[in-house]
């Protein structure tokens, strides 16, 4: 199991689990809509990540850089 400390979340003190928190992230992919998919899921991922958010980023941000191809 992982733990991180959350970034900038007032509501979370102390370490959290990952696992844990990347449930509600899988959980909103599955939105009809997939624009609202789509960034449910990637904020709930963000939580996720805590401290490591910016690792996160850098790897999502080639994907929407070039929308409909894949990698």
């Amino acid at each position: 199991m992982a733990l991180t400390h959350p970034a900038r979340t007032p509501q979370v003190r102390g370490p959290i689990s990952q696992p844990h928190f990347a449930l509600p992230a899988v959980l909103a992919a599955a939105v009809p809509s997939p624009l609202k998919a789509a960034l449910d899921a990637v904020s709930h991922a963000l939580e996720t990540y805590g401290e490591h958010y910016p690792e996160f980023l850098e790897e999502v941000r080639p994907l929407c850089a070039r929308p409909g191809k894949p990698r």
